[in-house]
């Protein structure tokens, strides 16, 4: 089975955060999207201790140009999301 990919939103801190290392830990792919890129770093060295794997997309969600952009190489690179 390949690995899925999940994309969390707001995955800087809280509940994000929070949903991000759970899904990550069992064995998905997270793409932490946040506008806070410390705070991104920080949420993939701690999945990245317990051999998850992520990747940070720090933008805003209110920018429809760059969400656009997401959705294209989202869909390029993994041909798509799984969650």
């Amino acid at each position: 089975m390949t690995q899925p990919i999940t994309l969390i939103t707001g995955a800087s801190r809280g509940l994000g955060a929070a949903t991000a290392e759970v899904l990550a830990a069992k064995g998905h792919h997270i793409i932490a999207l946040a506008r806070t890129t410390g705070a991104l770093e920080e949420l993939d060295d701690r999945i990245q201790t317990k051999g998850g794997t992520t990747t940070l997309v720090p933008l805003d969600v209110k920018d429809e140009e760059a969400v656009k952009r997401l959705c294209i190489s989202v869909n390029e690179r993994w041909g798509g999301l799984d969650y």
